[in-house]
């Protein structure tokens, strides 16, 4: 496909590193191959992979160094590519309140949500903003501050109050404009997810204008008509909007794999929504988690035809037929094949398989436990046979389960820190042993 002028002039790909983070020397990698594909942006969620300097607990034990952050950055403007740094300000602040030195800022005691009507919430977020800035100042344009999600704000006393004098548009608007006015003083434009304005007033949206751009997210096949609607509101509020797709993490939150399918139909629904919508740029979000709570969803690896499907579409405003054999033959030739070739393919097919087996293990669990206690009352009526036969099955599929992850952990080798990999087969293969140790303990009390 060849085409002089990108549909969209800002092409990102979001970096969630909150979860399955590459290993440094896979940073600069994953760059290159994002600009072979047309991406000229990366939005990137450093949370606990940052080397925080004024309140180092929040990193993590594979933390990045200060020297990666750099060599990244370097590698970047070499490719032509922004970065958009993203720190939380509201919500999904679960790493930085689960710590005890914050742990006073939560909204009642929801360890995700800052309150807005504590002291020290705004000193907090900006000082989270220009650590990250400490590394990035000279290089941004853009300071992504998410601000999605706050489901619980409003609900603590003081909040309570707020919300009865003001509504609950103004007390999100206390809590954020300074943050806002702290980036414009240094000559950067703040980005905040759209979903905790969609319901305001015009006349609230407005507020926001100029202070802020909007980044309006929806992950499902089609633009929802809510969504639609409140994109019409911004529009006459006179807010700029970015448009968020997303090539993985959408798709449950243990997938293995995205769901292609749905995955090209979000991209060309936002494809749609651009032509009919002044959108400044698109990301295709990638996240690793939905939240810090919650084990890791498919890695980046798996995901890499899913990226190149992201990136076409935002520069061409279309796919080309046979999109999926075509984004992973490009994964294999030229220098792709370095970056990605045989060891994405080698993840992609790891991953399918632990996801097939997880998903038919369990419903196979399922299965036999419900057989298995069918006529649980009546002891004479059962047939050992029959289920020692089932335990040797469940044994078995445990077996191959182990077998497959740790074929997905030899095919992820190097490209992610060995600690976050065991993290995730461990998970994975939690869940199903689990069960199985229930059914198993069930046919064995009713043997003995």
């Amino acid at each position: 496909m060849k085409k002089k002028t990108p549909f969209v002039g800002i092409r990102g790909i979001h970096l969630d590193l909150k979860g399955l983070p590459p290993a440094p020397e896979r940073l600069p990698e994953l760059l290159e191959i994002m600009a072979a594909a047309g991406i000229n942006c990366v939005l990137v969620e450093w949370e606990d992979m940052y080397p925080w300097k004024k309140y180092p607990e929040l990193r993590n034990r594979t933390a990045y160094s200060e020297e990666t952050v750099e060599k990244f950055f370097a590698k970047a403007e070499k490719l032509s590519i922004e970065i958009i740094p993203l720190v939380q300000s509201l919500g999904h602040l679960e790493t930085v309140l689960s710590k005890k030195r914050f742990q006073n800022l939560r909204e009642l005691d929801n360890t995700g949500e800052l309150c807005p009507s504590k002291k020290g919430s705004v000193e907090l977020v900006i000082s989270l903003v220009d650590d990250i800035l400490r590394t990035h100042t000279g290089r941004i344009r853009y300071f992504h501050l998410g601000g999605d999600e706050a489901w619980t704000m409003g609900s603590c006393t003081a909040c309570r109050k707020a919300v009865r004098d003001s509504g609950k548009d103004s007390l999100y608007l206390k809590h954020i404009l300074p943050t806002l006015e702290h980036l414009h003083e240094k000559g950067i434009q703040p980005i905040l997810w759209d979903d905790m304005m969609r319901e305001w007033p015009v006349a609230e949206m407005k507020k926001l204008a100029g202070k802020t751009d909007l980044m309006v997210w929806t992950y499902g096949s089609s633009i929802r008509e809510k969504v639609c609607e409140a994109m019409k509101k911004f529009s006459r509020a006179g807010i700029t909007m970015w448009g968020a797709s997303a090539f993985k993490g959408a798709d449950g939150i243990m997938a293995d794999v995205p769901d292609l399918k749905v995955r090209i139909e979000n991209l060309m629904a936002w494809i749609e929504a651009g032509r009919g919508t002044n959108l400044k740029g698109i990301v295709a979000t990638g996240w690793s988690r939905y939240n810090t709570f919650l084990t890791p969803c498919e890695s980046m690896e798996v995901s890499l035809d899913a990226l190149v499907l992201a990136a076409w579409s935002m520069r061409y405003g279309k796919l080309p037929g046979n999109a999926v054999e075509k984004a992973r033959d490009f994964l294999k030739t030229g220098k792709m094949k370095k970056l990605a070739g045989r060891r994405f393919f080698e993840c992609l097919n790891a991953g399918t398989e632990l996801q097939e087996w997880r998903n038919k293990s369990l419903d196979r669990l399922k299965s036999h436990w419900v057989r298995s206690a069918a006529i649980y009352g009546e002891k004479d009526r059962f047939n050992p046979w029959e289920e020692k036969k089932i335990a040797g099955e469940i044994r078995e599929s445990i077996e191959k389960g182990r077998d497959l992850a740790g074929a997905w952990h030899k095919a992820h080798r190097g490209l992610v820190a060995k600690a976050w990999l065991d993290y995730y087969v461990k998970s994975r293969l939690w869940q199903v042993e689990t069960y199985a140790g229930k059914v198993l303990e069930k046919l064995s009390r009713r043997s003995g």
